[in-house]
């Protein structure tokens, strides 16, 4: 019943004919995260029930509709392009709906491939158990090797390296404090496991943070002529401005050069290409000689061969899991599933080829794994659950 109330809620305003009532009550149950469940249904279904529609979606109409529902600043075109893989595309202004109310609420799911329906096994007999979503867990490895378990420590001062003091706050994040007394350079590295991430305070006031499986080896203080840290994985850095000394990250063979500037490095090794892509300032990406400058927006992706290309980047989508979320813009499901690999701590197998289907939108990494799928579910692909062993069962 609930659910279907929720469901005309949301239909009021997509028609613009709510009540000043209705749009109280609507946004009452949004602010209640007990409603979730009810919410994520509401808005499967909603999308469900949309006819398809093959047309492209109208940018200026779509953004249009998007500002008027969530008064967001919606700078990132919606541009569509040729896919090998045939996408339908429900109605784009219910998909504007529920991307515009979960702005609010922290999931949304702009579009959706269309499967043939056919009968399917029982939830209960395929998900065994469910998985929680990942959180703050780390390791920092000090000069001398020994190891603090960052989740498991304290909030307080957790000891020194030279002149820097080394301090847990809250909410994940730790803060290197360089007092400025001149002492001998030693090095340490924050580590994250699959189903963590972590945020740090570099000496220098730079902020990092590191997603699931992610490394960042950086010095103590950075008395040098210029701040080189190293990175595995995938970090997201807000470099502290600071003249005549610039930034370097080293990260798979790839030099990223800056001098102040936002950023977001992504360097896992079983992805096609790394991808650097800048949200502010400037930076240089070099790899074996070559350089190319970016300027904000725009993203450099280095593949196996070597070539640097750049392109219009996706910011929203580059930085999604700093902001606590998936975001896929016709993702393939193994990229899909990567993702889901690395943040839930899963092993991820096919039952035969893998579904030839793109995906788009987004879901909120603080939801259980169960969750995520029975969403992706909704796309006629089926999962398995078992332990941590996820099946992809065959279409």
């Amino acid at each position: 019943m609930q659910e279907q109330r929720v469901i005309y809620l949301l239909q009021q305003r997509l028609s613009g004919n709510e009540t000043a009532a209705e749009q109280e009550e609507l946004y009452t149950l949004l602010e209640d995260d007990g409603n979730m469940e009810i919410l994520m249904a509401a808005l499967t279904d909603l999308m469900w029930q949309a006819p398809a529609d093959t047309a492209t979606p109208d940018t200026a109409a779509r953004t249009a509709l998007l500002q008027s529902i969530t008064g967001a600043d919606l700078t990132t075109p919606f541009v569509e392009t040729a896919q090998p893989m045939k996408t339908v595309y429900r109605f784009w202004w219910a998909a504007a709906v529920v991307a515009g109310l979960l702005f609010a609420t922290g999931l949304y799911f702009l579009f959706r491939p269309v499967a043939s329906v056919k009968p399917t096994p029982a939830l209960a007999q395929r998900y065994k158990n469910d998985i929680a979503p990942g959180g703050n867990k780390a390791m920092l490895t000090l000069a001398d090797g020994s190891r603090i378990v960052l989740d498991e420590a304290k909030n307080d001062t957790l000891g020194k390296q030279g002149s820097t003091s080394i301090i847990k706050l809250q909410n994940g994040q730790v803060l290197y404090h360089a007092t400025g007394a001149t002492t001998p350079v030693t090095y340490n590295t924050l580590s994250t496991p699959r189903g963590g991430q972590y945020q740090l305070t570099l000496p220098d006031g730079t902020r990092v943070w590191l997603n699931a499986a992610s490394s960042l080896h950086f010095p103590t203080a950075f008395t040098g002529s210029n701040r080189t840290v190293e990175l595995t994985g995938e970090g997201y850095f807000e470099v502290a401005p600071l003249s005549g000394k610039p930034f370097l990250v080293k990260a798979n063979g790839a030099d990223i050069t800056v001098l102040g500037t936002h950023f977001n490095i992504m360097a896992y090794t079983n992805e096609s290409a790394l991808a650097v892509t800048l949200l502010e300032g400037a930076v240089n990406v070099g790899r074996n000689g070559t350089i190319k400058k970016l300027l904000p927006g725009q993203q450099a992706r280095i593949s196996n061969n070597n070539n640097i290309t750049v392109t219009g980047a996706d910011v929203q989508e580059a930085v999604a899991w700093k902001n606590g979320f998936f975001i896929f813009d016709r993702a393939d499901i193994t990229t899909v599933m990567r993702q889901l690999e690395r943040w839930y701590d899963i092993e991820v197998v096919y039952e035969g080829t893998p579904p030839q289907m793109r995906f788009g939108g987004g879901m909120q990494r603080s939801l259980p794994l169960s969750g995520i799928l029975k969403i992706l579910e909704k796309n006629g692909v089926l999962f398995k659950i078992e332990g941590r062993k996820i099946t992809v069962l065959r279409s």
